[in-house]
């Protein structure tokens, strides 16, 4: 059997000196909010911050306040911040109360004015760009003309911007730029950078845990430090030096987290991410629970396409328009359910399931593909309702669901469930009932506003009989809210999968999670799709929004990595850089192995698919199967680097065999537990070992990342938390010599190797 050598772990004791700061304990009891605040990321200008949003009321709020200055509440109930008034790269937003205290931390927006100038054409009456600045929008911002060339001004943070331009209506690369990137799909993207994208960053190290007091140091020196206990600022170090200290506090809490933020004065540091259990840091993972979310790994299943429970409930739809597999194959809850007291999930290692869509779908044949191959679809995957509060027959029942939560929990799992909110069938008796409720199907041009999703991303149906619904209208806002608080109230499940995110407004998503935490009294987990910049992705996830999505541009980077064998691993290291400063060092992030809206990975790793054509036509002409080991090699890399990394790693149905296919339907295949073989069987040990390894070690779920190497042949990372410590080096050459330098407090000896070579 062929197992990997890209992971070395150490776990090694050490002893530092002590610090200098001396901080006296403070008694941390529950705080008045719900949840645990996520830092604020403050815009260039005013900033306006509800605090209804935050979960406080107007009537017990008193005052609040930024070091010395006083921050106002107008008359909306928003707190007003002007990010030029902190004096940090972070500060503190302290929030008194009638029945309490609450600390936030701020962060200073980081972004500068950045003018785009193109040169190229003296002729063209119009010229647009569209890149990661607008969401890819082809008519998201009109260059102006000037007397010698067109330009637009943006505020932007630091980074790399791929981009393309549309000239007249045709697409094309920027000419008179010289600079292009891979895109993905076989072709190249423009791009220019903004800032230093290779300024160096503070780096601060977790060290040790003694006599009630933690440790850290930064690999260059620091001068400002801000330290929290959930909501509670218990610590604020203002003193320049690379090793420091602060006082545990006390408390009888089960579960409380420690975060550390740091600057220099011009730039941020990482984060440092502690969990406690009454007053005492956890050292070892098997203090953690299925609610420490850190600690997910999570596994995500179609429900018609997994496994067979209950043969009663088949009911394809009976067209001749629909080819197989484009139709209801059979799977079930009743079928999860049995793959739960299998054993099969527990055994794998995952402790999260995210199933697809249950509630009632439409009936008949819809939707076309019609490329050389005619076929409609049934609504096997979920995604076209024509009830929100009712469970489909096809999948089972109300009894069933719960059933399947229940026995998850039993086996220390959570679930997850797929919502939909953006859209219904045009047979839903809501929409029946309200046609007004959605948005036009026409644009005012004439055009059919389906698909444009960046163009009109809030507004376009995704097909002629799926209405948009429109969140303008307060009524809809309420209506649709209230249907995910009916799977709140009747369930016990986890938390959501937010379909369709960036095409929802923002005000839906805070008026859900309001309505979360102060009608149904709960704090489910709620992580979105967003296929967008880090910018427009980041904006959906806030102290009153959502808690994560799913990080599709480190996954493109992933997929360039891995899959190709002309890539380096430079540009993996530079979007997971970006990715780590927008979203946090401890975010909760899901990194996807795939996903049902992409071709399967293996496929394009061992050739099968080229990244140049239609991956859906091909799933449809040809019968797609593995082509030797390459692709079993790279999908075990691509495992490794997930189950190594910060965030929430998911694994698509099938990617722990490596399922083979096109895009949808064909990678929707019918799950295969049985017949495998020996690559199959061999990459799902590797994967489950992978998983274990995670869940086992503290520096793989809560411990600091550092880049040490990124080439074109290998990356090379640390994960260190207190005395747990990773190295991991994943590599296309296995003869190659691979020379780093450790982080900083870091030894060199007694390290225990974990992994064998792959070729």
């Amino acid at each position: 059997m062929k197992v990997l050598k890209t992971l070395i772990l150490a776990s090694i004791i050490t002893t530092f000196g002590c610090s200098k700061n001396e901080n006296k304990p403070i008694e941390v009891v529950q705080g008045p909010l719900s949840y645990e605040a996520v830092p604020i990321r403050l815009q260039p200008d005013s900033n306006f911050i509800e605090i209804k949003g935050l979960g406080i009321a107007k009537d017990i709020f008193e005052k609040a306040s930024i070091g010395e200055s006083t921050v106002n509440l107008d008359d909306q109930g928003r707190l007003v911040i002007i990010n030029s008034s902190l004096s940090h790269p972070i500060e503190n937003l302290h929030i008194q109360l009638k029945n309490g205290e609450v600390d936030i931390p701020l962060f200073k927006s980081e972004k500068i004015k950045y003018t785009f100038h193109y040169s190229g054409s003296n002729t063209a009456k119009e010229v647009f760009l569209a890149g990661s600045v607008n969401g890819w929008n082809n008519k998201g911002n009109s260059l102006v003309r000037t007397d010698s060339s067109w330009h637009a001004t943006f505020d932007l943070v630091p980074g790399r911007y791929p981009y393309r331009l549309w000239i007249d209506g045709a697409e094309t690369l920027d000419a008179t730029n010289e600079k292009t990137m891979d895109n993905g799909l076989g072709g190249l993207n423009s791009y220019f950078d903004v800032g230093d994208i290779n300024a160096k960053s503070p780096f601060i190290i977790t060290q040790k845990v003694d006599s009630g007091k933690v440790y850290f140091i930064s690999e260059e020196k620091i001068n400002h430090a801000l330290v929290y206990a959930n909501n509670t600022l218990i610590a604020e170090i203002n003193e320049e030096n690379t090793s420091f200290s602060f006082q545990l506090p006390k408390t009888e809490l089960d579960r409380m987290n420690i975060r550390v933020y740091s600057d220099n004065g011009t730039l941020k540091s990482n984060d440092l991410l502690i969990p406690t259990s009454k007053g005492q840091v956890i050292q070892n993972t098997k203090e953690l629970s299925r609610k420490d979310w850190q600690h997910s790994v999570m596994y995500f299943m179609m429900v018609d396409r997994f496994v067979d429970g209950d043969s009663a409930n088949n009911r394809p739809t009976l067209s001749d328009e629909i080819m197989p597999q484009a139709n209801n194959l059979g799977g079930d809850l009743q079928g999860i359910i049995q793959k739960i007291n299998d054993g099969y999930f527990e055994k794998l290692g995952v402790n999260t399931l995210w199933i697809s869509p249950i509630s009632k779908n439409a009936e008949g044949a819809w939707g076309l593909w019609d490329k050389g191959v005619h076929s409609r679809f049934s609504a096997y995957h979920g995604y076209w309702p024509t009830a929100l509060t009712a469970v489909d027959d096809r999948f089972g029942s109300m009894e069933a669901f719960n059933q399947l939560v229940n026995v998850a929990h039993e086996h220390n799992m959570n679930v997850i469930l797929d919502y939909v909110a953006h859209h219904v069938h045009e047979n839903h008796p809501l929409y029946q009932e309200h046609p007004d409720w959605s948005t036009n199907l026409h644009l005012p041009d004439g055009r059919l506003n389906t698909e444009l999703w960046d163009e009109q991303r809030l507004t376009t149906w995704f097909d002629v009989f799926l209405p948009t619904w429109d969140f303008s209208k307060p009524e809809v806002v309420d209506a649709l809210t209230d249907t995910a608080l009916y799977w709140m109230n009747n369930t016990e499940l986890d938390g959501f999968r937010h379909d369709a995110t960036k095409h929802i407004p923002v005000e839906f998503w805070k008026a859900l999670t309001f309505k979360m935490r102060n009608v149904s009294g709960k704090n489910l987990f709620q992580i979105g799709e967003t296929y967008g910049s880090p910018e427009l992705i980041s904006s959906y996830i806030s102290n009153d929004q959502l808690n994560a999505q799913f990080d599709f541009n480190l996954y493109d980077a992933m997929v360039d990595a891995f899959a190709k064998s002309g890539t380096g691993f430079e540009n993996l290291a530079r979007v997971m850089t970006e990715s780590l400063n927008t979203y946090g060092y401890h975010n909760t992030m899901g990194n996807i192995t795939g996903n049902q809206d992409r071709a399967r990975f293996v496929s394009y790793a061992d050739g099968s698919i080229d990244f140049s054509e239609d991956a859906k036509l091909a799933g449809w002409t040809r019968d797609i199967e593995n082509k030797g080991e390459v692709g079993y090699q790279r999908m075990a890399m691509l495992q490794a680097f997930l189950m190594t990394s910060p965030g929430i790693p998911c694994i698509y149905y099938g990617d722990e065999i490596a399922m083979p296919g096109g895009n949808d339907p064909d990678n929707r295949r019918m799950m295969q537990f049985d017949g495998l073989s020996k690559s199959q069987s061999d990459l799902r040990d590797i994967a489950s070992r992978l998983i274990q390894l995670r869940q086992n070690s503290m520096a793989l779920t809560y411990g600091d990342i550092k880049i040490l190497a990124a080439t074109n042949n290998y990356i090379v990372f640390s994960r260190t938390y207190f005395n747990d410590e990773a190295i991991v080096v994943l590599h296309k050459n296995a003869n190659s010599k691979i020379a780093i330098d450790l982080p900083v407090g870091r030894i060199t000896q007694d390290w225990k190797v974990s992994g064998k070579a792959i070729k």
